[in-house]
Protein backbone atom coordinates (compact mmCIF):
# COMPACT_ATOMS: atom_id res chain seq x y z
CA UNK A 1 0.00 0.00 0.00
CA UNK A 2 2.84 2.43 0.74
CA UNK A 3 3.38 2.86 -3.58
CA UNK A 4 -0.26 4.18 -3.22
CA UNK A 5 0.74 6.89 -1.21
CA UNK A 6 3.66 8.15 -3.16
CA UNK A 7 5.01 10.75 -5.30
CA UNK A 8 3.33 8.87 -8.22
CA UNK A 9 -0.26 9.19 -7.62
CA UNK A 10 0.37 13.34 -6.40
CA UNK A 11 -1.29 14.06 -10.10
CA UNK A 12 -4.67 12.41 -8.57
CA UNK A 13 -4.41 14.11 -5.42
CA UNK A 14 -7.97 16.28 -5.82
CA UNK A 15 -10.12 14.28 -7.82
CA UNK A 16 -12.71 17.33 -8.10
CA UNK A 17 -10.54 19.29 -10.68
CA UNK A 18 -11.16 16.63 -13.04
CA UNK A 19 -14.50 18.12 -14.14
CA UNK A 20 -14.92 19.99 -17.23
CA UNK A 21 -14.58 24.22 -16.94
CA UNK A 22 -18.35 25.04 -16.82
CA UNK A 23 -18.74 21.85 -14.40
CA UNK A 24 -19.74 18.68 -16.29
CA UNK A 25 -18.90 15.18 -15.79
CA UNK A 26 -16.05 14.24 -18.31
CA UNK A 27 -16.87 10.53 -18.44
CA UNK A 28 -13.54 8.34 -19.18
CA UNK A 29 -13.69 5.07 -20.71
CA UNK A 30 -13.63 2.68 -17.59
CA UNK A 31 -10.09 1.14 -17.46
CA UNK A 32 -11.05 -2.48 -15.87
CA UNK A 33 -12.68 -4.68 -18.59
CA UNK A 34 -12.50 -8.35 -17.33
CA UNK A 35 -15.23 -10.49 -16.90
CA UNK A 36 -16.32 -13.79 -15.11
CA UNK A 37 -16.77 -16.62 -17.32
CA UNK A 38 -17.19 -20.56 -16.88
CA UNK A 39 -13.55 -21.22 -18.83
CA UNK A 40 -12.01 -17.84 -18.44
CA UNK A 41 -9.50 -16.01 -15.50
CA UNK A 42 -12.51 -14.56 -13.15
CA UNK A 43 -15.21 -17.69 -12.63
CA UNK A 44 -18.27 -17.39 -11.71
CA UNK A 45 -17.60 -19.09 -7.95
CA UNK A 46 -19.58 -18.43 -4.35
CA UNK A 47 -18.03 -15.48 -2.32
CA UNK A 48 -15.20 -15.04 -4.90
CA UNK A 49 -16.53 -11.15 -5.71
CA UNK A 50 -17.40 -8.06 -3.96
CA UNK A 51 -19.40 -5.11 -5.21
CA UNK A 52 -18.48 -1.85 -4.01
CA UNK A 53 -21.67 0.80 -4.97
CA UNK A 54 -22.25 4.28 -4.07
CA UNK A 55 -26.09 4.97 -3.70
CA UNK A 56 -24.98 8.79 -5.47
CA UNK A 57 -23.93 7.08 -9.07
CA UNK A 58 -26.86 5.70 -10.69
CA UNK A 59 -24.82 3.73 -12.58
CA UNK A 60 -23.56 1.46 -9.05
CA UNK A 61 -27.07 1.38 -8.18
CA UNK A 62 -28.34 -0.67 -11.26
CA UNK A 63 -25.60 -3.25 -10.20
CA UNK A 64 -26.56 -3.17 -7.20
CA UNK A 65 -30.53 -3.40 -8.20
CA UNK A 66 -29.26 -6.53 -10.48
CA UNK A 67 -27.32 -8.21 -8.39
CA UNK A 68 -30.64 -8.57 -5.85
CA UNK A 69 -32.81 -9.46 -8.72
CA UNK A 70 -31.00 -12.12 -9.48
CA UNK A 71 -30.47 -13.24 -5.48
CA UNK A 72 -26.86 -12.95 -5.69
CA UNK A 73 -26.48 -11.41 -2.11
CA UNK A 74 -24.88 -15.18 -1.27
CA UNK A 75 -23.01 -15.07 -4.13
CA UNK A 76 -21.09 -11.34 -4.18
CA UNK A 77 -20.98 -9.58 -0.99
CA UNK A 78 -21.58 -5.80 -0.66
CA UNK A 79 -20.72 -2.76 0.55
CA UNK A 80 -22.08 0.62 -0.02
CA UNK A 81 -19.91 3.65 0.45
CA UNK A 82 -20.37 7.54 1.35
CA UNK A 83 -22.57 9.62 -2.00
CA UNK A 84 -20.27 12.63 -0.80
CA UNK A 85 -16.96 12.49 -2.64
CA UNK A 86 -14.12 14.39 -1.47
CA UNK A 87 -11.09 15.04 -3.06
CA UNK A 88 -9.32 11.71 -2.50
CA UNK A 89 -13.23 10.21 -4.46
CA UNK A 90 -15.34 7.87 -2.49
CA UNK A 91 -14.86 7.48 1.22
CA UNK A 92 -15.90 4.66 2.97
CA UNK A 93 -17.16 5.42 6.17
CA UNK A 94 -14.37 5.66 8.62
CA UNK A 95 -13.34 9.09 6.08
CA UNK A 96 -16.59 10.17 5.38
CA UNK A 97 -17.09 14.04 6.88
CA UNK A 98 -20.75 12.76 7.05
CA UNK A 99 -22.45 9.58 9.07
CA UNK A 100 -24.73 8.07 7.58
CA UNK A 101 -26.80 5.13 8.29
CA UNK A 102 -26.79 2.84 5.15
CA UNK A 103 -22.46 3.81 4.59
CA UNK A 104 -19.60 0.96 5.22
CA UNK A 105 -16.13 0.67 5.85
CA UNK A 106 -14.25 -1.15 3.86
CA UNK A 107 -14.83 -5.03 5.08
CA UNK A 108 -11.86 -6.63 2.78
CA UNK A 109 -8.84 -4.38 3.56
CA UNK A 110 -9.93 -1.47 6.06
CA UNK A 111 -9.32 1.32 3.67
CA UNK A 112 -10.67 4.66 3.84
CA UNK A 113 -11.29 5.26 0.29
CA UNK A 114 -11.94 3.30 -2.85
CA UNK A 115 -8.74 4.60 -4.89
CA UNK A 116 -6.71 2.63 -2.56
CA UNK A 117 -8.11 -1.06 -4.17
CA UNK A 118 -7.75 0.71 -7.15
CA UNK A 119 -3.84 1.07 -6.74
CA UNK A 120 -3.75 -2.09 -4.78
CA UNK A 121 -5.17 -3.87 -7.97
CA UNK A 122 -2.57 -1.80 -10.13
CA UNK A 123 0.21 0.23 -8.28
CA UNK A 124 1.01 2.59 -11.52
CA UNK A 125 -2.94 3.41 -11.92
CA UNK A 126 -3.16 7.19 -13.46
CA UNK A 127 -7.07 6.61 -13.98
CA UNK A 128 -10.49 7.95 -12.35
CA UNK A 129 -11.47 6.05 -9.35
CA UNK A 130 -15.02 5.60 -9.82
CA UNK A 131 -17.81 3.17 -8.80
CA UNK A 132 -19.21 0.41 -9.22
CA UNK A 133 -16.13 -1.64 -8.59
CA UNK A 134 -16.23 -5.47 -9.13
CA UNK A 135 -13.55 -6.74 -6.70
CA UNK A 136 -12.35 -10.26 -7.09
CA UNK A 137 -11.25 -11.51 -3.16
CA UNK A 138 -9.17 -14.41 -4.70
CA UNK A 139 -6.77 -12.59 -6.67
CA UNK A 140 -6.93 -9.31 -4.88
CA UNK A 141 -8.02 -7.16 -8.22
CA UNK A 142 -10.65 -5.37 -9.74
CA UNK A 143 -12.77 -7.01 -12.27
CA UNK A 144 -14.34 -4.38 -13.84
CA UNK A 145 -15.56 -1.26 -13.08
CA UNK A 146 -18.23 -0.62 -16.45
CA UNK A 147 -21.46 -0.69 -14.58
CA UNK A 148 -23.26 -2.02 -18.28
CA UNK A 149 -20.95 -4.90 -18.04
CA UNK A 150 -20.88 -6.08 -14.92
CA UNK A 151 -24.63 -6.34 -14.92
CA UNK A 152 -24.23 -8.73 -17.85
CA UNK A 153 -21.83 -10.53 -16.19
CA UNK A 154 -24.46 -10.91 -13.13
CA UNK A 155 -27.67 -11.56 -15.40
CA UNK A 156 -26.25 -14.63 -16.61
CA UNK A 157 -22.64 -15.78 -15.18
CA UNK A 158 -23.59 -17.58 -12.17
CA UNK A 159 -27.10 -18.96 -13.63
CA UNK A 160 -25.94 -22.20 -13.46
CA UNK A 161 -25.25 -22.24 -9.44
CA UNK A 162 -28.48 -20.09 -8.71
CA UNK A 163 -32.15 -21.71 -8.01
CA UNK A 164 -34.10 -22.00 -11.06
CA UNK A 165 -36.59 -19.22 -10.52
CA UNK A 166 -33.61 -16.88 -10.07
CA UNK A 167 -31.65 -18.35 -13.28
CA UNK A 168 -34.88 -18.14 -15.47
CA UNK A 169 -34.58 -14.22 -14.82
CA UNK A 170 -32.84 -12.93 -18.19
CA UNK A 171 -32.77 -9.11 -17.71
CA UNK A 172 -30.84 -8.85 -21.43
CA UNK A 173 -32.69 -10.74 -23.81
CA UNK A 174 -31.59 -11.84 -27.15
CA UNK A 175 -34.05 -9.76 -28.48
CA UNK A 176 -34.33 -6.42 -26.73
CA UNK A 177 -30.00 -6.59 -26.84
CA UNK A 178 -29.48 -3.57 -29.67
CA UNK A 179 -32.53 -1.90 -27.96
CA UNK A 180 -31.12 -1.86 -24.37
CA UNK A 181 -27.68 -1.15 -25.70
CA UNK A 182 -28.45 2.04 -28.18
CA UNK A 183 -30.55 3.05 -25.19
CA UNK A 184 -27.58 2.47 -22.44
CA UNK A 185 -25.40 4.94 -25.07
CA UNK A 186 -27.44 7.42 -25.87
CA UNK A 187 -28.00 7.90 -21.88
CA UNK A 188 -24.06 8.01 -21.46
CA UNK A 189 -23.39 10.62 -24.27
CA UNK A 190 -26.30 12.81 -24.05
CA UNK A 191 -27.68 12.82 -20.53
CA UNK A 192 -25.12 11.91 -18.37
CA UNK A 193 -22.37 13.96 -19.59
Amino acid sequence: MAAAQGTSHEHQKDILKWAGNDGSFKRLPSSFRNWITQDGEFPPEKDRYHLYISHACPWANRTAIVRRLKGLEDYISFTVVSPFMGSLGWPFKKAAEHELEDTHDDPLYGVSHVRELYFRANPEYAGRFTVPVLWDKKRETIVNNESSEIIRMLNSAFNHLLPPEKAAIDLYPEDLKAEIDGVNEWVYDTVNK
